[in-house]
């Protein structure tokens, strides 16, 4: 069994926290071949393993997994996101806050939901989210807006981001935002978070617009494993095996005591993202930790011992993404002598 490990943001992006000591992958680093290349999000490394890019129509990509049991009816069809987002207004700007920082609940979202479809009845505009983070309106093919996608958003300007027409589109969806904008803005389900002293949920991101007629994938692997939208929906569109990521790699490897013979198997671990994307700096140390111990230091032994072939990871973040092809030979009986060493992740960075 050969296992790729995708783990990003594993270093911090600028002023956001100290990096995280991880005696067990910088010893590996040690031993193994590393590949630096540019700094890439998540999502960007994800698409990349499956052999696309951010032009994918992610919408119809993420859709695949939220709607279980109608794989062919999705399928078929155009989508773009309508994500629930806070819209923070300064004096110059507005700024951009998704679900890691507000939090959505399905009875929130469904709420808002009556609200929308209702007042967008005649227009035949129907938005719904079979999650909570994720809402999904089908449009015509020849009515996909110009978009930026939301991991993108994090310090940049709604202004310059809002969508545009493009070729493909007939809509003025950057109007059908700002009336979306105006719906929220006394809703009940607003009226209550701020009593309760949070954020108001008072937009819609629509992004990622899309079908997938026409569309390639390329995957490198045969099996994914992952809890992230869009790689589980990059796995079910390209028909690799898919599993949900269990919660120790130790919990993984003993559910797949008997994989098939050379099977390539991709595992996406992205907790260490949504901490920094909730800001949460305070917690981003503890799971990046908890990711050294519980996912890289069983793979590794794996490795050691010959339950796995080969290992690679991955670890896409903001300042640089590094491709580390772990070596088996000796590499823990030489653990406790290169813990000594003094170079780490960031210094590879």
């Amino acid at each position: 069994m050969h296992i790729t490990l995708l783990i990003a943001d594993l270093l911090p992006p600028p002023g956001f926290a100290l990096p995280v000591a991880m005696p067990v992958l910088d010893a590996v680093l040690a031993r193994s071949r590393v590949a630096v290349s540019p700094g890439s999000t998540l999502e960007d490394a994800v698409l990349d393993a499956f052999g696309c890019d951010a032009t994918a129509p992610i919408a119809a990509l993420t859709a695949a997994a939220d709607f279980p049991g109608q794989a062919e009816s999705v399928s078929g069809k155009t989508w773009v996101r309508a994500d629930p987002v806070h819209f923070a207004v300064s004096r110059d700007n507005i700024q951009l806050f998704d679900s890691h920082v507000i939090k959505p609940t399905a009875a929130e979202m469904a709420a808002i939901a009556d609200t929308i479809n209702a007042h967008f009845a005649e227009d035949g505009l129907h938005v719904t989210f079979p999650d909570a983070a994720r809402g999904y309106i089908e449009i015509n093919a020849n009515d996909v807006p110009t978009t930026t996608p939301i991991w993108a958003m994090g310090n940049a300007s709604v202004f310059e981001n809002l969508p545009r027409l493009s070729s493909k589109s007939r809509t003025n969806w950057r109007a059908r935002t700002n009336e979306i904008q105006m719906l929220l803005h006394d809703h009940p389900v607003n009226q209550a978070r701020e009593a309760a002293g949070m954020v108001p949920i008072n937009g819609l991101w629509l992004w990622g617009g899309g079908g997938l007629s026409g569309l390639t994938i390329e995957p490198h692997f045969a099996h994914v494993v992952a809890r992230l939208a869009l790689a589980r929906g990059l796995a079910v569109t390209s028909r690799c095996e898919l599993q949900t990521l269990p919660a120790t790699a130790d919990a993984l490897f003993d559910a797949m005591a008997n994989p098939p013979r050379d099977q390539t198997t991709l595992v996406v671990i992205h907790t260490a993202t949504r901490e920094i994307r909730a800001q949460s700096r305070e917690t981003w140390p503890a799971e990046v930790a908890r990711i050294d111990r519980e996912w890289i230091t069983p793979a590794v032994a794996a490795l050691a011992n010959g339950k796995i072939a080969s290992l690679t990871i991955l670890l896409p973040s903001e300042s640089a993404t590094m491709t580390i092809r772990a070596r088996a030979d000796g590499v823990i009986p030489q653990i406790k002598k290169l813990f000594a060493t003094k170079r780490s992740l960031k210094d590879y960075a």
